[in-house]
């Protein structure tokens, strides 16, 4: 993905789509499996359509986009909600590094704790999941923390369990092929790398008892309470919701970043929601109402285009 995201950068940077540049963005997203890229690539197309040249990029996901926005490597980056205020905050897996210097740039779509299991497993909630093989995520993401805590509840540790960091696609072919036992994603739904196995394999999405979902969102402020719909996923054989969490995926910045570029890019999100917003079921949660939500400080020239736009007062 380094390899990837280093070609697609210098690329962008011979034909003069630096971070300098009003009139040309780099966005940074996540891996082309995920729905961090798809939602990407729809935001991205409209803009370039209506007249602002965006470069769409895959890379690691939200902390390497932090580090990317901070350098200007980046114009805007997508992180969750839980990844932009630990950062800013300098807490979770920012705990040590201390404060970054980022700003908020849009509020987009809530993505969902997906815990999932082969169907048959035997593995009916999270207190089954001791002695298990279990992906706990992808190494180094800032809600790995939440899911720890999460099977801390259950009185599970690390040492209970064969804990495995991979993707969404890596993880649901492990799953589908017997080598782990359950996993945890984050992510708007429908994942695609988790659409891939569930085409031929079932899959049963476990729900958190209201009691867990209280304990999580009283310790992170930034989570909230949601659901996955039966019948998300082909083969997915729960026949109710299954009841999670979720965070708000959102859009950020570094601070020292061009404000009249986001300021255009803002203008442009704005005018073309009504082309992206049906793209898929992310996009569609995109809305005037939710897209200037405040999780850490807004950039300024965010707020700017906000305010001519009538989104805030």
């Amino acid at each position: 993905m380094k390899k990837v995201f280093a070609l697609v950068l210098s690329l962008c940077l011979v034909l003069g789509a630096s971070a300098a540049l009003a009139d040309s963005l780099i966005f940074g997203t996540a891996a082309t499996s995920g729905t961090y890229y798809q939602v990407g690539a729809a935001i991205g197309a409209a803009i370039q359509n209506a007249g602002l040249q965006v470069n769409v990029i895959p890379t690691a996901g939200s902390n390497e986009n932090v580090a990317l926005a901070q350098s200007l490597d980046i114009d805007i980056g997508m992180g969750n909600s839980d990844a932009i205020y630990g950062a800013y905050h300098g807490e979770l897996t920012y705990a040590e590094a201390g404060p970054q210097a980022i700003q908020e740039v849009a509020a987009l779509y809530y993505s969902q704790m997906h815990i999932y299991t082969k169907d048959g497993s035997g593995i009916e909630s999270v207190a089954d999941m001791k002695g298990k093989k279990i992906c706990v995520g992808s190494q180094g993401t800032s809600w790995l923390y939440m899911v720890w805590d999460v099977l801390s509840y259950y009185g599970i540790t690390e040492a209970d369990i064969t804990p495995y960091y991979m993707n969404y696609a890596e993880s649901s072919e492990a799953l589908a092929n017997g080598d782990i036992d359950a996993a945890f994603q984050v992510g708007g739904y429908p994942l695609a790398g988790i659409q891939q196995s569930a085409a031929t394999t079932a899959f049963t999405f476990l729900s958190l008892p209201q009691e867990v979902s209280d304990s999580m969102r009283e310790k992170y402020s930034y989570a909230i309470q949601a659901t996955i719909p039966a019948g998300t996923y082909e083969n997915q054989t729960n026949t109710e919701d299954a009841q999670t969490l979720a965070y708000m995926t959102c859009l950020f910045c570094g601070a020292e970043a061009d404000e009249d570029a986001i300021y255009d890019f803002v203008t442009k999100m704005i005018e073309t929601l009504p082309v992206y917003q049906d793209t898929n079921v992310a996009t569609r949660q995109i809305t005037l109402d939710m897209i200037a939500t405040p999780f850490i400080p807004l950039n300024a020239g965010a707020e700017r285009a906000y305010r001519d736009a009538g989104v805030i007062q």
